[in-house]
């Protein structure tokens, strides 16, 4: 028969390496605990309020409330092991020296689905239970990655900064494109002086060129954003990458301008 408790004082400090540390959530506090027995195992499911770490939640402080559910192993022992990527977007699976978490970020799942949350746990412990010493070497000098939700921001930040300019670009090829398909050179005129910009040969490909630089970066900038996410200095990354889209697509704007005053002309 699970009980609900109040939580009592230390209770987050008395875990080693709990879910809330991989997750790097900020201003915890414990709500509520309800303890029981699953197949056999003790478990505690934690009510932990704590930031908000949702994409528009930057501005006025907001917090959410996940229900993290926690399983104690057998034993306490340095052996147990999960690997990393069980810690995703939709669920979050860890362990450390004594006990088994998951747990789905600023969720609180209703308590008919609390079997299936507590069964993932435990399924999780049975597997470091069997798996007891058998961590990988190259993860056995390293600690455990942490898992950063705010990732997701720096995403949507430059997914706003760089959409339209990815439209934009789009559009100027195609633009650009048609043109030398049906004149054999790239044509901007301006109808009321008649005076514009010409490009063939060489130059027509130099256009070319130029406006796919953007776009080769603006691809690393989203595969950057899908395959690293939530890895060690993925912020660092995307925005140093982001930076350097930003610095090349200043020259190739300049660049352009460069190679159509070069064929200015009547047109």
């Amino acid at each position: 028969m699970a009980t609900r408790e109040a939580p009592p004082p230390g209770l987050l400090d008395s875990f080693s390496a709990p879910l809330w540390e991989r997750l790097r959530l900020d201003r915890l506090r414990p709500l509520s605990i309800v303890r029981g027995q699953h197949r056999g195992h003790d478990w505690m499911a934690i009510e932990l309020e704590h930031d908000s770490t949702g994409l528009f939640s930057t501005g006025r402080p907001s917090t959410d409330t996940t229900t993290v559910f926690v399983v104690r192993l057998p034993r306490k022992s340095a052996g147990w092991y999960l690997p990393d990527d069980r810690i995703t977007a939709t669920q979050q699976v860890c362990v450390d020296d004594e006990h088994v978490y998951a747990a789905a970020l600023g969720q609180r799942p209703r308590v008919r689905d609390w079997r299936h949350w507590l069964d993932t746990a435990i399924d999780a412990a049975q597997e470091v239970v069997r798996t007891e010493g058998q961590r990988p070497a190259e993860d056995a000098a390293q600690a455990a990655r942490p898992w950063n939700p705010h990732d997701r921001r720096w995403v949507l930040v430059w997914a706003v900064l760089t959409v339209p300019l990815a439209f934009m670009v789009l559009a100027v090829l195609m633009h650009a494109f048609q043109e030398w398909r049906s004149l054999g050179a790239i044509v901007w005129c301006d109808n009321r002086t008649h005076l514009g910009s010409t490009l063939r040969g060489w130059k027509a490909a130099a256009c070319f060129g130029l406006l796919l630089l953007p776009l080769a970066g603006l691809l690393q900038l989203a595969r950057t954003s899908v395959a690293h996410i939530h890895t060690p200095g993925f912020a660092l990354r995307l925005n140093l990458q982001g930076v350097a889209l930003a610095g090349v697509s200043l020259l190739v704007l300049y660049a352009l301008q460069a190679l159509m005053a070069s064929a200015r002309g009547p047109c």
